[in-house]
């Protein structure tokens, strides 16, 4: 009787206890780790810039610094437009104050006659509320002020560490031929360079996501009348790369504007509704999808990923979720133990989704002659032009 047959238990075990010290120190370590995941990512970025200032003669030091100093000063500016736009709201508190206070008393109307709560009652509730929120204000204060030290000291970190990456990039790569000195060095900066390029399509990947979610919010923001629509919309758009909270950040600023430039409420609801079924569309469909495929893995993989890696690092990990998992399956590529991972990590060929399977009917065929099975799927492949151990899109 045939039987499945599967590693020894011994190294089962193995890889099982070595994965989970690897996610322990993942978790334990992710002040340092994730800045420097994020560097490699925005060294990736700055990169050709890099590379093309050293072609112009450039040292690499200096040429390394520049690219470096230049994504900040880009970061910096397009903080201080959303700082300006925000200051430009600020501005128009009162009436922002004058519309809250007509639509409480509205509401306490509605809840006075439908309810029957007294407005009294009612005012004596929100007055409660209000001085519990001005109890808690300096802890929500020192929170904010603690998470944006946190985030601006993280982002230099990351600067830091991507002008590291830029300059010492040879000598890094040389200490990759030390550590493999029995692979082939060709072997290695193929690696290397499959890497940089998945992390290149996850890049381009994300810029379409922010170009199809910005204009998807533009128009909608257009349609409804809000001011600035292209603005706020690509705002939106960027603020995408952070999971669920960026879509409510997103939103805040044109609710505002919604509220204090028409005369109506249910603006302020059209524009949430426009970034709800946004939000939505992105989550479902076009981040999967279009930064899914860019990264040569498969959907269901980056809706798992996301999820994990949330789990691990929060916010960071769900930004960083797809290119790590990328890398991952780059790497399971090359290890003899991890082929089949890298293969369920990747994106399924044409002939998986044809009605009736070719590959069952030779697996069929294969045992009834009592032949050798695990040879059929590349047998398959090649007969319909296909390689089932595809990595990444080159």
């Amino acid at each position: 009787m045939n039987e499945l047959k599967f590693a020894s238990p011994l190294r089962s075990a193995a890889i099982l206890i070595i994965l989970v010290i690897c996610f322990v120190i993942l978790s334990w370590a992710a002040d340092v780790i994730v800045p420097l995941l994020f560097a490699i990512i925005f060294s990736s970025m700055l990169f050709p810039l890099c590379y093309q200032l050293e072609k112009w003669g450039c040292h690499k030091g200096v040429a390394a610094f520049l690219s470096v100093l230049a994504a900040g000063i880009v970061t910096a500016l397009f903080l201080g437009v959303v700082l300006m736009q925000v200051m430009h709201l600020v501005g128009q508190t009162p009436q922002f104050v004058a519309k809250l206070t007509t639509l409480l008393d509205k509401v306490e109307t509605v809840v006075a006659q439908r309810i029957h709560i007294g407005k009294s009652t009612q005012a004596d509730h929100v007055h409660m509320l209000l001085n519990k929120a001005l109890d808690n204000s300096s802890a929500y204060f020192s929170s904010t002020m603690s998470f944006t030290t946190n985030i601006v000291s993280s982002f230099l970190l990351v600067l830091l560490f991507s002008f590291f990456l830029l300059y010492l990039r040879v000598f890094f790569l040389e200490f990759f031929y030390k550590v493999f000195h029995s692979s082939d060095k060709l072997l290695i900066d193929d690696t290397m360079q499959k890497i940089y390029v998945v992390i290149q399509n996850y890049l381009l990947g994300l810029l379409k996501v922010i170009a199809i979610i910005g204009t998807l919010n533009s128009v909608g923001l257009w349609a409804l009348g809000i001011e600035s629509p292209l603005f706020f919309g690509f705002l939106g758009g960027m603020l995408v790369i952070i999971p669920y909270i960026g879509i409510l950040i997103g939103a805040a600023l044109p609710v505002i504007v919604a509220l204090v430039t028409k005369d109506s409420y249910w603006y302020a609801g059209g524009v949430l509704g426009v970034f709800l079924f946004v939000h939505i569309l992105e989550g479902n469909v076009i981040t999967p999808y279009v930064v899914g495929s860019k990264v040569s893995i498969n959907p269901l993989v980056a809706v798992f990923s996301l999820l994990l890696f949330g789990k691990l690092w929060g916010l960071s990990g769900l930004i960083l979720a797809l290119p790590v998992t990328a890398i991952c399956k780059i790497i399971f590529d090359l290890l003899p133990g991890f082929k089949a991972v890298g293969f369920l990590l990747g994106k399924p060929q044409k002939y998986h989704f044809k009605r009736y399977s070719i590959l069952h009917a030779k697996l069929k065929s294969r045992q009834a002659a009592g032949g050798p099975e695990g040879t059929v799927g590349s047998q398959v492949a090649e007969e319909e032009g296909e390689v089932t151990s595809a990595g990444v899109e080159m």
